[in-house]
């Protein structure tokens, strides 16, 4: 439990760091979305002058796991895993140099109830972790091109060995807006630092994304889908016998925006999600082991600035960061 202590005063920390920039550096940002009626969607042309947003969320929701990976030495079953998960986030995006964007974003989570498996300690067992990096894009009318990047730590339960690993991220992104909705393309770069050399999460990883919004309800209401495919190596610290190692993720995000008071300057939306990774090892053996871990969440985000609807915040602000750490946090358990 002392890590998720420690990263719960982690989150509320940069919580407020990031209103406290919110409000310093555009004080009148959360007024800027006044000129656009309430029941009308913004025009599809993403412009940077419309001020600032900072946007925090919370959620909670519960990871299962099988596959023929699980418990394929044999012997008392210690990988088979389901637990709750909680976690949160924060965003804050401005415009700059009339058409650049800046965006930072923080995004971590913490497993619960995961310590053992029928009385037996847990081995391979994810415990959570954390990613934060930032975008600098440039938009001209619907469209959006820019990079990307970011750090982050994942934690895992062991009875062997520490897996914990540091990630760090580097990749290119573009994105179509439209008052229909849009489609986005994240290709980057992925590895990891094993904290005790023991390299048994995916490491020399490329990756391609793919996102893909619609929205509904004058822009109330949004569906977003996701999905990603990853190609690495597991076990780099046993080279030249390393294990090549892919994965696909994906989710599935229903969001709408709550009705707000009138002349608030904060927009609250309340989110259920599905997600997926389904890791593939090949060994040295000859064989193909799999893992799928699935899950289901739900959460409350607020947001300061764009507060007139979902595809207003779209418009001033960039794709998120790949959740990076979850599928991290899946690898393990596949030797």
């Amino acid at each position: 439990m002392e890590r998720q202590a420690d990263a719960i005063l982690f989150f509320v920390d940069c919580i407020g760091n990031a209103f406290a920039m919110y409000l310093i550096s555009v004080p009148g940002a959360v007024h800027a979305a006044d000129a656009v009626p309430a029941d009308v969607v913004a025009e599809a042309v993403p412009v940077n002058d419309t001020g600032s947003v900072f946007e925090a969320n919370a959620w909670g929701g519960y990871l299962w796991r099988g596959g023929d990976a699980l418990n394929s030495s044999g012997g008392v079953p210690n990988e088979i895993e389901d637990f709750p998960l909680a976690g949160g986030g924060v965003v804050f995006a401005t415009p700059a140099f009339n058409h650049w964007l800046i965006q930072l974003e923080l995004a971590g989570e913490g497993a619960f109830s995961n310590n053992d498996v029928g009385g037996v300690p847990a081995d391979d067992t994810y415990d959570g972790g954390y990613t934060g990096g930032g975008h600098l894009t440039y938009t001209h009318n619907n469209f959006l091109i820019g990079a990307f990047g970011g750090v982050g730590q994942t934690y895992f339960n062991d009875t062997t060995a520490d897996h914990d690993v540091t990630q760090w991220l580097v990749g290119g992104e573009g994105r179509y807006l439209a008052e229909w909705g849009s489609l986005a393309l994240q290709v980057g770069y992925l590895d990891t630092d094993a904290d005790s050399g023991n390299m048994e999460t995916l490491s020399d990883t490329t990756f391609v994304r793919v996102v893909g919004q619609r929205f509904f309800n004058g822009g109330l209401t949004m569906l977003e889908g996701s999905v990603a495919y990853a190609d690495g190596t597991q076990d780099a610290d046993d080279a030249p016998f390393s294990n090549p190692t892919d994965l696909w993720a994906w989710d599935v995000t229903l969001e709408h925006q709550l009705s707000m008071l009138s002349g608030s300057d904060t927009a609250a939306s309340v989110f259920v999600s599905y997600q997926g990774v389904q890791v593939n090892e090949d060994s040295t053996s000859g064989s193909t082991d799999s893992l799928v871990d699935q899950g289901i969440y739900a959460g409350l985000k607020f947001r300061f600035g764009a507060n007139e609807s979902l595809y207003e915040r779209e418009m001033r602000t960039a794709p998120g960061l790949p959740n990076v750490h979850r599928w991290l946090g899946a690898v393990p358990a596949v030797d």
